[in-house]
């Protein structure tokens, strides 16, 4: 098929990759491919949902983000963090807005 005569867009997609576990490991200085960290809701709650498995942990041990605190392994190489729902709202908005520089805001979804 020759595509010549349609229009040509570039698109640009932004893959979050596991965002709150990205934050939470950027904020412990450690590298969110590499780390094998949980963002859970509640510590105090073994029932708790882990809202966010770094790619590392979900590859090692098929922990996702529908798994259960309690789920967890009992390995020490495992972060286990609270939500901060707070900086991922913040740093969500920082990114909008760095979209808006580069893109009108019918172009961004």
């Amino acid at each position: 098929m020759d595509y010549s005569n349609y229009p040509r867009n570039d698109i640009l997609c932004i893959d979050m990759r596991s965002f709150y576990g990205s934050l939470e490991a950027m904020k412990l200085g450690k590298d969110p491919m590499k780390v094998m960290l949980a963002v859970v809701g509640d510590l105090n709650r073994p029932g708790s949902i882990v809202l966010a498995a770094s790619p590392a942990l979900k590859k090692r041990y098929g922990i996702s983000n529908v798994s259960r605190y309690y789920e967890l392994p009992n390995d020490p190489n495992i972060i286990v963090v609270p939500a901060h729902m707070g900086d991922y709202l913040k740093a969500s908005i920082e990114i909008t807005k760095l979209l808006h520089d580069y893109a009108p805001p019918e172009a961004i979804h």
